[in-house]
C-alpha cells in the first residue's frame, strides 16, 4: 500500500467545493431568510381574513407592512390633478384663567402634510393619503348635498339625515384626525372644538408659471364642517 504525501504548499491554500461555507456567507443567509419568514408572516397575517386569531396579530404585522408595503394607486402613475386641495382647520379653545371662549385663525394644513414625505424620504408617511379620503368624502358629500334644492321642502330633512347617516364614519375619522392636527398647533391649549374647510385651487398651468404679473387663482369652496367636539389623547 502506498502513502501519498501532501505538499505542504497546499496545507494553507482555501478550501475547494464540497468544504463548509465561510461563516459570513452562514449568518447573511440565515439573516435573509429570517427576513424572508417574517416577511410571509407579515403577509399572510395582514392578508388574512378578520378573525380573534388576527385581532390579535396584526398589530405588529399593519406596523410592519403599511409604510413600506402597502399598494397605494398613486404608485401606477394617476392623471397630473388640476388643481391643489386645500383644509383650513378652526379651534374652539377655552382660555386659561378668565375661562372666556376663543376661536382660532383658520390655518391650512394639507399643503404642509403632503410635502412630508419629501421631508423624510426613509420613513415614509401615509399621512397624504389620508386627507386624499377625506377630500373626496367631502366631496361626494357636497355633490349629493347641493341637490337637494331640487327635492320638494318635506323631503330635504329626511334626505339630509340619510346623507349625514351614510357619512358618519367618514366625519368621525375627521373629527379624530383634526383633533390631533389640533393639539399638534395648539399643544398647551384647552381646546374645546374643531371645524374643517375644505377648499380647492386650480393649478397654474405651465404656460403662463412665469407670466407677469402672475395669474391668481381664486380658491373655491367644498365643504365645510359643523363644530366637532374634540377627541382628547388622539395626539399622543
Amino acid at each position: 500500500m502506498r502513502v501519498l504525501a501532501r505538499s505542504r504548499a497546499s496545507e494553507g491554500a482555501p478550501r475547494t467545493a464540497g468544504g463548509p461555507l465561510p461563516l459570513k456567507v452562514r449568518i447573511t443567509a440565515l439573516a435573509a431568510l429570517a427576513a424572508l419568514a417574517v416577511y410571509c408572516w407579515c403577509c399572510l397575517v395582514y392578508n388574512a381574513p378578520d378573525s380573534p386569531a388576527k385581532d390579535r396579530l396584526k398589530g405588529p404585522a399593519t406596523a410592519f407592512m403599511e409604510p413600506y408595503f402597502w399598494q397605494d394607486w398613486q404608485l401606477f402613475g394617476p392623471t397630473p390633478g388640476s388643481s391643489n386641495d386645500l383644509i383650513y382647520l378652526r379651534a374652539r379653545m377655552r382660555l386659561p384663567g378668565s375661562g372666556q371662549t376663543v376661536v382660532t385663525s383658520p390655518v391650512e394644513i394639507e399643503q404642509a402634510i403632503d410635502r412630508s414625505p419629501r421631508d423624510f424620504r426613509v420613513n415614509p408617511t401615509k399621512l397624504p393619503g389620508v386627507l386624499l379620503a377625506f377630500d373626496a368624502a367631502a366631496n361626494r358629500y357636497a355633490g349629493v348635498a347641493n341637490k337637494f334644492e331640487k327635492l320638494p321642502a318635506a323631503e330635504r330633512k329626511a334626505a339630509r339625515k340619510r346623507l349625514d347617516d351614510e357619512f358618519k364614519p367618514d366625519f368621525e375619522e375627521m373629527r379624530r384626525f383634526f383633533s390631533a392636527q389640533a393639539r399638534t398647533l395648539y399643544p398647551n391649549a384647552r381646546i374645546i372644538a374643531v371645524q374643517a374647510t375644505f377648499k380647492n385651487r386650480p393649478i397654474v398651468p405651465f404656460s403662463a408659471r412665469y407670466a407677469t404679473p402672475r395669474p391668481k387663482q381664486r380658491e373655491q369652496g367644498v365643504l365645510a364642517t359643523s363644530w366637532l367636539t374634540y377627541e382628547p389623547g388622539v395626539a399622543q
